[in-house]
């Protein structure tokens, strides 16, 4: 209602006398009432529907997080240069959302269940299609294509090592995504080591052979490292811990993004702090099943705003960067 007393009282001022200033913040209490009578209608389903509502909201957000995952690193991206073992991962993710959504939604059911669940289903088959389209485009390349190809996916392999392990504590490191990585270069290192044998002409493609060779070594020793780390931390140390690292990626933020320009921040590295709190909340949230801690409850509901925040910040910097491209090639 205060609100909509303020936006009556902008509209009161004639048109002629409003200026920019004052327009733009009419856009922001728009913007600000949209959102008030979205979330005072969740809050009179939640309280109508009881635990379940807020146990598949949360489903529904982390299946949202897929969602903008995808968006960051596949929509609009050339193929050839895509992670099949991540796509793999994150429909691995749906499936298992998925499935609790259906648990949940089988207690009560409504339209609301259905249609997220809907949703979850046709990008779950979105995604599967994609993925068969990436490994195709991998498996037609010609060889000195393929050769470069995979490079690339090892490269990339190094770099999610070097952001989410290099120089962290071994406790709150995932052990999957490392196996993940793992796997994905032993599968490069195949490919790589066919190529060889074929008479490919590269003449990187020994030397990267033994680049990885020499990387998936000192992953799989990491690998252990991490999981005799993890065995002797109890669950409620690991929770604080990771709040701990939730804190550390918001001050990331805050000190790469609060405040800047849009058209001058980097976005690759925004798109890095979304997946370095996304690796935090999918901890958090696997914690939250094996042992029920308050303190962890709020973090998941603190990291989950600020991951949604990041999100939208993500795409308005790639929409305001994206018209300064176009208009740059347009001039030229």
């Amino acid at each position: 209602r205060k609100t909509k007393d303020v936006l009556r009282r902008v509209d009161e001022i004639p048109a002629v006398a409003q200026g920019p200033q004052l327009a733009s913040f009419r856009e922001l209490v728009v913007g600000s009432q949209g959102t008030y009578e979205t979330e005072r209608k969740a809050i009179e389903t939640s309280k109508t529907m009881g635990p379940e509502y807020n146990d598949f909201s949360l489903q529904a957000t982390l299946a949202n997080f897929v969602f903008a995952r995808y968006g960051r690193h596949f929509a609009g991206q050339d193929r050839s240069t895509r992670d099949p073992g991540l796509l793999a991962e994150m429909i691995e993710d749906l499936k298992q959302i998925r499935k609790q959504m259906g648990t949940l939604a089988g207690k009560k059911r409504n339209e609301n269940f259905e249609r997220d669940m809907g949703v979850v289903d046709s990008n779950m088959k979105m995604y599967q299609n994609e993925l068969n389209e990436i490994q195709a485009v991998h498996r037609n390349a010609s060889k000195e294509d393929q050769a470069g190809i995979m490079a690339s996916l090892a490269n990339d392999q190094f770099n999610i090592y070097r952001v989410h392990f290099a120089g962290q504590s071994r406790n709150t490191r995932r052990p999957q995504l490392l196996m993940r990585v793992i796997d994905n270069l032993k599968r490069i290192k195949s490919t790589m080591e066919a190529l060889k044998r074929e008479n490919v002409a590269s003449e990187h493609n020994p030397k990267n052979i033994e680049i990885v060779t020499e990387n998936l070594a000192m992953y799989e020793t990491e690998l252990g490292e991490i999981r005799k780390a993890r065995q002797s931390t109890s669950f409620a140390d690991l929770m604080g811990m990771l709040g701990g690292n939730a804190n550390e990626v918001f001050d990331s933020y805050r000190q790469g993004f609060a405040g800047k320009n849009r058209g001058e921040v980097d976005l690759a590295n925004l798109s890095t702090i979304c997946d370095r709190l996304g690796e935090i909340l999918r901890q958090m949230v696997d914690l939250s099943r094996a042992e029920k801690n308050d303190s962890n409850a709020r973090n998941i509901e603190i990291v989950c705003d600020q991951l949604a925040m990041y999100e939208q910040e993500f795409e308005a910097v790639r929409n305001v960067q994206g018209a300064k491209s176009g208009a740059a090639s347009a001039s030229s």
